[in-house]
C-alpha cells in the first residue's frame, strides 16, 4: 500500500539559477532517460553509504567529482540529447544530485531536482528536470524503497512520471519477488487518479517484463496481458502489461520491449550471468495513443561509446581501478506532439 509522503520530509527539490548556455526545450518532444547509475556516492562520511565508499585513498574526493563528469558526459551525449526529465537510480543522496547539476548540468538548462530515499538506506531515487513539476509527491512502499512522483504541465498536457527502483532479485526468488509486487501495488494505487494524464512509470524494475514465462510457480509484479492469469494476477496487484497499442487501456500498460514492431540499439539494458535482461523500463498509459496531445514517438536503449567494452556489454564501474560508467545502460523514451 502506497503512502504519500510531505516532500520535504524525505526528499528535496530545489532551483539552481542557470547563466550559461541554457537551451529552450523542444516544444513538439518531451524525451525522459531513465538511468541505473551504479552507486555514485560521495566523499562525505554519512553513516549510511556502503563501507567501500567511506573516504579513503582509493575513494577519494578527486575519484567522486571523476564519476560525476563521466556521468554528465553520458547524459548530455549527442544519442541522448536535452531530456526534459532525468531519472536516477543509485545515487547517494540529494548531495550527489546538487553535485551533478551545479558543476555540469545545470549550464544545460536542468534546473530542478527531487530525490526520496527510503529511511536507513544507502542509495536513492532522484529526478533532474528542465522545467519545474507543478507537483511532487513520494509514496512510500512497505518493505521497498519508495516511488517518485512528479508532475509537469505541459503546452500539450499534463505528464506524470513515476520513478521506481525495485527490490534486486539477489536472494530467495519469491521473497524478493514478493517486495516488487507491493511495489506494483503502490503503483496501481499511485496511478489511478491520472487516467486522463500521460502517464509514464519507469526505473530499474529488476524484473523483466517477461518475467512470468521464465517463472510461472510465482505471482510476478509484472504480467503481460496474453496469459490467462493476468486478470487474476492484476485483480491482486500485478501491472498488466502489453506490448500492443491497441489493446492499452486504463489498467494495462504499453511495454517497448513487448512491442515487436520496435528495433533496439542493444538486445538488453543489462548484463547479468552471461544473460541480457530488460530491467531498465517504461511503462506508458493509454493517453499516450488517443491521438491528443503527447504521443508516444519511440523508445531505445543508447549506448554512448563511454558506457562499452569492447565486447559489447556495459563498462561497469570498477571501484578498485576506478574506471568504467556503469553496470546499466540508459533508456531513452521519446514523446512527440500530436
Amino acid at each position: 500500500m502506497a503512502k504519500c509522503i510531505p516532500l520535504f520530509l524525505i526528499s528535496t527539490f530545489l532551483f539552481f539559477g542557470c547563466t550559461l548556455d541554457s537551451l529552450s526545450s523542444d516544444q513538439f518532444e518531451f524525451k525522459v532517460l531513465t538511468y541505473n547509475v551504479q552507486n555514485i556516492m560521495d566523499d562525505q562520511l554519512d553513516g549510511f553509504e556502503y563501507d567501500e565508499y567511506k573516504p579513503s585513498k582509493t575513494w577519494t574526493t578527486q575519484a567522486y567529482h571523476q564519476r560525476l563528469k563521466t556521468l554528465s558526459e553520458v547524459v548530455s551525449n549527442r544519442a541522448i540529447g536535452l531530456c526534459d526529465v532525468l531519472v536516477f537510480q543509485e545515487v547517494e543522496h540529494e548531495n550527489v544530485v546538487r553535485d551533478l547539476l551545479e558543476r555540469h548540468l545545470a549550464r544545460k538548462g536542468y534546473q530542478w531536482y527531487a530525490v526520496a530515499k527510503e529511511e536507513g538506506g544507502a542509495i536513492s531515487i532522484a529526478i533532474a528536470s528542465r522545467e519545474k513539476p507543478i507537483r511532487v509527491v513520494v509514496h512510500t512502499v512497505i518493505g521497498a524503497r519508495p516511488i517518485l512522483e512528479a508532475v509537469f504541465d505541459t503546452p500539450s498536457g499534463e505528464v506524470v512520471v513515476f520513478a521506481l527502483h525495485a527490490k534486486s532479485q539477489l536472494g530467495e526468488y519469491t521473497e524478493t519477488e514478493a517486495l516488487r509486487l507491493e511495489l506494483a501495488r503502490s503503483l496501481s494505487q499511485a496511478t489511478r487518479k491520472y487516467e486522463g494524464s500521460n502517464v509514464l512509470i519507469c526505473g530499474d524494475f529488476n524484473e523483466d517484463p517477461d518475467a512470468y514465462s521464465k517463472n510461472s510457480l510465482v505471482q510476478t509484479a509484472l504480467i503481460e496481458t496474453r496469459w490467462q492469469v493476468s486478470r487474476t494476477f492484476m485483480a491482486n496487484g500485478s501491472l498488466g502489461i502489453s506490448g500492443m497499442k491497441q489493446n492499452i487501456y486504463s489498467d494495462i500498460w504499453y511495454s517497448p520491449f513487448l512491442d515487436q514492431s520496435n528495433t533496439f540499439s542493444k538486445p538488453g539494458s543489462y548484463w547479468y550471468g552471461g544473460t541480457w535482461h530488460h530491467y531498465d523500463q517504461f511503462l506508458g498509459n493509454g493517453s499516450l495513443f488517443d491521438d491528443r496531445g503527447w504521443e508516444y514517438d519511440s523508445c531505445d536503449i543508447v549506448v554512448p561509446p563511454i558506457c562499452l567494452n569492447t565486447d559489447g556489454t556495459p563498462k561497469a564501474w570498477n571501484l578498485a581501478t576506478l574506471c568504467g560508467v556503469s553496470d546499466h545502460f540508459p533508456v531513452l523514451l521519446t514523446l512527440k506532439r500530436k
